[in-house]
């Protein structure tokens, strides 16, 4: 059997400052991706770009998921592996704000022109 020359002495029980953080951190993380999917979910009935949100709630709750990967292959720019650029997380955040005011303000009239159509 191998002796590895472990000095047990030198480990500290419990968890460390950083870990703990970042524990906390993904938990923040899952909840906010949690709700996220929930208010995509709604919004697929009431106003608001329901299918993005959820999206976005998934990526959230597990970044390494099929759908975001097959996203981030598509999307050109885009790593498929490591963090995404701040400047395209910045323009998601944007158009993602202003697609939810613009359908709040205008869903309904937008809603009646298109039913005009039909």
């Amino acid at each position: 059997m191998m002796d590895l020359d472990i000095e047990y002495d030198d480990l500290k029980p419990g968890i460390s400052a950083d870990e703990q953080q970042m524990g906390v951190r993904r938990l923040l993380q899952i909840g906010a991706g949690v709700l996220l999917v929930i208010a995509g979910l709604a919004m697929m009935v009431i106003p608001g770009p329901g299918v993005l949100t959820a999206l976005v709630g998934l990526n959230l709750i597990k970044p390494d998921n099929f759908i975001v990967r097959w996203i981030r292959r598509k999307v050109p720019g885009i790593p498929e592996d490591g963090a995404v650029p701040k400047r395209y997380l910045a323009i998601g955040a944007l158009f993602f704000a202003a697609t939810t005011v613009l359908s709040i303000l205008y869903g309904d009239i937008v809603f009646d022109w298109l039913k005009s159509f039909l």
